[in-house]
């Protein structure tokens, strides 16, 4: 046997070993970390926006951008550029967690439960329609946390009763982590809330 020849391969094939090994270690000691979006109001606060315990809300269907539609956790670096986190991603869809946050602070502001998540069933009559189009929602260079929407309230009949409104919110996060940039994304989302849930009151006694 030729141990010569022999001997390059035994090389090859512990330096190929001693990669795998160091790539898995480097793997397992940078873990991945998961967040998710909250609502801010808290259960059982009064309500400041109060509407009728009858009334039916449809909230949807709330849309966002291609870019957010992913796993990862999505960042602003510039007006051109975004840079995405393999390591810092959602725990759930945001296409779920952030409609219902938004539902949730609603309730709270309204003083009521019956806000339906898009799509209802065909047999559910609401009293008005909520639809929301995300524009961005994504942390700054600057660490602030970025919301911008546009949204429309139609009644019940389906004619518009609040023309597209658009709605921007820039918080600074109080810390330069994602948990706290998480927080201030949740915030925006319940300024949001706040500014819609102003205008349903009379909207609703309009459409009724």
């Amino acid at each position: 046997m030729n141990h010569s020849h022999c001997r390059p391969i035994k090389e090859r094939l512990s330096l190929a070993l001693a990669l795998a090994v160091l790539l898995t270690g480097c793997a397992r000691s940078i873990p991945v970390q998961y967040y998710q979006l909250s609502a801010m109001r808290e259960v059982g606060a009064p309500a400041e926006f109060a509407v009728s315990k009858e009334a039916t809300i449809g909230l949807g269907p709330v849309s966002l951008p291609e870019y957010l539609v992913r796993p990862q956790i999505v960042s602003r670096t510039s007006a051109n550029r975004l840079s995405l986190s393999d390591r810092q991603r959602w725990a759930e869809p945001l296409a779920e967690n952030l409609p219902r946050v938004l539902a949730e602070d609603l309730s709270a502001l309204l003083g009521t439960d019956r806000i339906l998540p898009y799509p209802w069933t065909r047999g559910r009559t609401i009293d008005c329609q909520i639809r929301v189009e995300v524009l961005q929602f994504e942390g700054g260079p600057n660490g602030t946390a970025n919301l911008i929407a546009r949204w429309q309230v139609t009644g019940k009949d389906g004619l518009v009763l609040l023309p597209e409104k658009r709605s921007s919110f820039n918080l600074t996060a109080t810390a330069q982590d994602q948990e706290s940039m998480t927080v201030a994304l949740s915030q925006a989302i319940s300024h949001l809330a706040r500014e819609i849930a102003a205008a349903l009151p009379p909207l609703l006694a309009q459409g009724r």
